[in-house]
């Protein structure tokens, strides 16, 4: 028993490794897009981008499954690798929010405002950008419900175990969401 829990710590070590690297190109993806949006120019990379995060996302449920066999079989590293393998799910909602708040939108890095010359004066017009920004916050919790509500939970108790693991993770990230959008 030990052995085989031995050989999932194992696995959990080079696939969060892989999974890390995935998250890593999405975000060097994502950030050159976001380059050329500040530069006026169209993005280039969204769809890799995307599926870079989706790759990711579905490891990162395979990874939680595996840190459940753990934490089920008591082993020691059990905690250690939730914690990894939370942090990855923590990075992977906040490029896939930058994701969807930058690139989606098409929101520049910065809010500016933009000013036009009528009849020699200057005259600032309201910006849509923190329109555009609701808009994919509101995008953005309305697909998490639809994931929450459309998700498998399983017919047996490790399977629901490790769902509620990867909800609980959602949920911190949205509570953590929620402060920051209320400081």
């Amino acid at each position: 028993r030990l052995e085989r829990l031995q050989r999932v710590v194992t696995k959990l070590q080079m696939e969060s490794g892989l999974c890390e690297e995935q998250l890593n190109q999405a975000d060097a993806l994502l950030q050159a897009d976001v380059r050329l949006l500040a530069a006026g120019k169209a993005p280039q990379k969204a769809a890799e981008v995307e599926r870079d995060l989706d790759k990711a996302d579905s490891m990162i449920r395979l990874l939680f499954n595996d840190v459940q066999s753990l934490k089920d079989g008591r082993h020691p590293q059990g905690e250690q690798m939730y914690r990894r393998v939370y942090r990855l799910h923590e990075r992977l909602v906040s490029i896939r929010t930058e994701y969807n708040l930058r690139l989606k939108s098409g929101a520049p890095v910065t809010a500016v405002t933009a000013v036009s010359v009528t009849s020699g004066q200057r005259r600032p017009e309201p910006d849509e950008a923190p329109l555009r920004y609701l808009q994919e916050l509101l995008a953005w919790v309305e697909d998490n419900q639809r994931r929450v509500s459309a998700a498998e939970w399983g017919a047996d108790l490790p399977t629901v175990e490790t769902h509620l693991g990867a909800h609980r993770g959602l949920h911190r990230a949205i509570e953590e969401f929620r402060a920051k959008v209320e400081r």
